[in-house]
């Protein structure tokens, strides 16, 4: 069986001030070029409340989406980033809020799968030492099953409002990059939303450079839970280089190269997938192969993966 396959498009830009809108030119273009090598479903990403915007998000997102319509494509997620949780000292309605709105942007976008990342606090971060400084007042202050519970309810109200769209809210494995992403909390987290309608994001680059647990290690233990997929390809340092209670990662180790750059072991990574039953989209978080035109950039990448999908199912046979 060949999984449906999607890439990633950027819609919007961070400026380091407000979200602020692309060209569509530059959007069309590439819209034009999966066309032609197959590729009917992107990923988008961006449309968060998390951060100040220079546009009206739910207005933008419905054209976004009847730009694909009109072109018999869709979007497999929609990368949100939204928050999920005000510090425990606050009232959690305006985050709960912000949550929802995501979903209605996703909904917009014509996406199945809102991504975002554990433990986002409803607050701006100028560095990863500051939002790893919050983390830990938070937890000081209310300790870590408290921060827990509070980050499941908010999902819980959010899943059931995802529900009545049609929308899956998918967290993703970010493993040393941030708490409550981890083998240890993550599952946790999901368990206690307790909503059919949340569940995981498999990423594969941060499971390979950063995490304790392997790529296929982290798909057998998400199983029927997991909703889509951020795959892309690194050289694989990996946390016992890095010191076991730190999560400030060193820069450069999440290349987000194409698979089939790395040393990721993709037909096992395929075998795993089959191996619980996943029938969603495949998104690929990395871009088309480098040194040639972009078509056939992508057209090489996909030629990988279909050559990976062929030994599994061979390895399988054997």
């Amino acid at each position: 069986m060949n999984f449906n396959l999607s890439y990633q498009i950027n819609t919007v830009l961070w400026n380091g001030t407000e979200i602020t809108k692309r060209n569509d030119d530059v959007f069309l273009s590439n819209l034009d070029i999966l066309l032609q090598c197959g590729i009917r479903e992107v990923m988008l990403s961006g449309y968060t409340d998390a951060e100040k915007s220079a546009f009206d998000m739910l207005k933008e997102t419905a054209r976004i989406g009847k730009i694909l319509r009109s072109r018999g494509m869709k979007a497999a997620q929609h990368h949100g980033v939204a928050p999920i949780y005000a510090s425990l000292s606050y009232d959690q309605k305006e985050v709960r809020e912000k949550l929802k709105r995501s979903v209605d942007y996703t909904a917009n976008l014509n996406a199945d799968v809102l991504v975002i990342h554990p433990g986002h606090i409803d607050k701006h971060f100028n560095t990863t030492e500051e939002y790893i400084r919050a983390y830990e007042n938070e937890v000081k202050k209310h300790g870590q099953d408290a921060l827990i519970d509070a980050n499941a309810e908010n999902l819980n109200a959010a899943g059931q409002y995802a529900e009545q769209s049609g929308v899956k809210i998918a967290l993703e494995n970010m493993d040393r990059f941030v708490p409550m992403a981890n083998i240890e909390i993550l599952p946790e987290l999901i368990k206690k939303s307790d909503s059919p309608a949340v569940g995981f994001c498999i990423d594969s680059g941060h499971a390979h450079c950063c995490g304790k647990t392997t790529v296929v290690e982290w798909i057998l233990r998400m199983r029927e839970k997991v909703f889509t997929t951020h795959f892309h390809d690194n050289r694989g340092v990996r946390a016992q280089a890095l010191g076991l209670e730190s999560y400030i990662v060193p820069p450069g180790i999440d290349e987000h190269l194409p698979p089939g750059f790395g040393t990721i072991p993709w037909v096992d990574v395929i075998q795993s997938l089959r191996k619980i039953g996943y029938r969603h989209t495949v998104n690929f978080e990395s871009g088309p192969w480098p040194g040639m035109s972009t078509q056939a950039g992508y057209e090489a990448a996909i030629n990988f993966w279909r050559t990976c999908e062929y030994y599994a199912e061979l390895k399988e046979r054997m």
